[in-house]
């Protein structure tokens, strides 16, 4: 049975052969085994934005796959900068106000930031460091609210959990 057969006319989904190209050029392009998965959801993103015939398949899906990784090291640099930004902003130049324990705190939240995966960095960072409502973060990621309520909650879960065992909490 043909490609266009099994799924509605104008709807291209990826087949498993697809995915397993994705993951490898995903793979090949540094992203780690655990993101994978959300790099091929962004292939399929894209695929479905097309809109265009694709003549080559494996060729766009290819070049697409390289970019999504390229896009996840640049995510990767923006969030490790924007840990050090903070932490340097408070070891350079604390706030007048704040006294020695908030500014220790401080620095342990952002060092127990750079445990939490990319996505949970972000939304932290969005929702308490830029204080952006959720409305707004969903806006910006282009990922629904649900999305952002559901990273945040299982954010501030684990770094919940990682100050804890830091004995900070």
């Amino acid at each position: 049975m043909s490609y266009e057969r099994r799924h509605a006319p104008g709807v291209p989904l990826l087949e498993p052969s697809d995915v397993e190209l994705v993951r490898a050029m995903l793979s090949l392009g540094g992203v780690p085994w655990g993101e994978l998965e959300d790099g091929v959801q962004q292939v399929r993103v894209k695929l479905l934005d097309a809109g265009e015939e694709i003549h080559n398949r494996q060729a766009w899906l290819s070049v697409v796959a390289s970019r999504v990784a390229v896009d996840w090291h640049r995510r990767r640099a923006r969030d490790e900068s924007l840990g050090e930004r903070l932490a340097a902003r408070w070891t350079d130049r604390p706030p007048p106000d704040q006294t020695e324990d908030a500014r220790v705190l401080a620095l342990t939240v952002a060092e127990g930031m750079q445990s939490l995966p990319a996505v949970q960095r972000q939304v932290l960072a969005l929702r308490y460091y830029a204080d952006l409502p959720v409305r707004e973060i969903a806006r910006r990621l282009r990922v629904p609210e649900g999305t952002v309520k559901s990273r945040l909650h299982t954010a501030v879960a684990a770094l919940g959990r990682r100050l804890r065992d830091m004995e900070v909490i």
